[in-house]
C-alpha cells in the first residue's frame, strides 16, 4: 500500500501507481476476484502495466513462467487446505467462468511480459533475478528456457511457486491474453523480511518504485 498514489515522470508524462490488496484466500480466487478486478481495465485498455507483488525469497525475483496448478501444502488465511502437493497438483477453480467442471481453463504455463532487462538494471540493495525455475510432474524442478519447452508438461510449480502468489500472476496474464492485449504484466517477489524492520521495508519500497519507473520507460 506504500506504493498507492505514487507519481513519477516518464518521457515528459506523469504516471501514477494504483494498488489494491488481494486476500490470501482460495475461495476468493475460485470465485474470480482477479478476473472481476481486472476485466473492466482490460476491456477498456485503460492500464499501462500490471504488477502483482508479494514477499518471496532472498532477493527480488521476477517470475517468468507462472503455472496453472496449485501444489503448495500451506493453508490460506482462512486455514483452508486444497489437498494439492507436488505429487498431486490441482487446477484452481473458476466458478464464475464457463468451464463445465468449474476448473480454470488455460495452458499449463504462461509467460510474463515485463521489460525485465530494464528492471534488472536498477541499482539497489538487492539483485533482481529473471527467474526461470519451474516444476513439472514428469521432470521435477528445472530452469525452463521457453514456453515451447513446457508445452507438453503438467505444471506443478510456476516460477512463482505453487501458491496464490503464482496464481495471481497466472490469472492476470491469462486474462490479458484472452483480451488479446500486449500489456506488460508480471509478478515481483520481494526480498523476505523476518519481523518488522522499518529501514529494510523502506529500502524495498524504494527499489520497487525505481524498478517500476524503469519499466515505464519502455512504454
Amino acid at each position: 500500500m506504500a506504493l498507492d498514489g505514487y507519481r513519477f515522470t516518464v518521457k515528459g508524462k506523469t504516471a501514477q501507481i494504483e494498488t489494491v490488496m488481494i486476500p490470501v484466500r482460495f475461495s476468493d480466487f475460485d470465485n474470480g476476484i482477479i478476473e472481476s478486478l481486472l476485466t473492466p481495465f482490460y476491456r477498456e485498455n485503460s492500464l499501462d502495466m500490471v504488477f502483482t507483488v508479494s514477499m518471496g525469497r532472498e532477493n527480488f525475483d521476477i517470475e517468468r513462467f507462472p503455472a496453472r496448478n496449485r501444489s503448495a501444502d500451506a493453508p490460506d488465511n482462512l486455514n483452508v487446505l486444497t489437498g494439492a502437493n507436488f505429487s498431486h497438483p490441482k487446477a484452481p477453480l473458476f466458478t464464475s467462468g464457463t468451464s463445465s467442471d468449474g476448473k480454470l481453463n488455460g495452458p499449463e504455463f504462461v509467460e510474463f511480459s515485463l521489460p525485465v532487462e530494464l528492471m534488472q538494471a536498477v541499482k539497489g540493495h538487492w539483485t533482481v533475478n529473471d527467474n526461470h525455475q519451474v516444476r513439472t510432474l514428469s521432470r521435477g524442478q528445472f530452469l525452463a528456457s521457453s514456453l515451447a519447452e513446457l508445452q507438453n508438461e503438467t505444471s506443478v510449480e510456476g516460477s512463482g511457486g505453487g501458491y496464490l502468489s503464482n496464481e495471481i500472476s497466472y490469472r492476470s496474464i491469462l486474462l490479458r491474453d484472452q483480451f488479446n492485449l500486449t500489456l506488460p504484466v508480471g509478478h515481483i517477489h520481494t526480498p523476505r523480511i523476518k519481523g518488522y524492520d522499518a529501514q529494510v521495508e523502506s529500502d524495498i519500497v524504494e527499489q520497487i518504485k525505481a524498478m517500476i519507473a524503469a519499466a515505464a520507460t519502455s512504454l
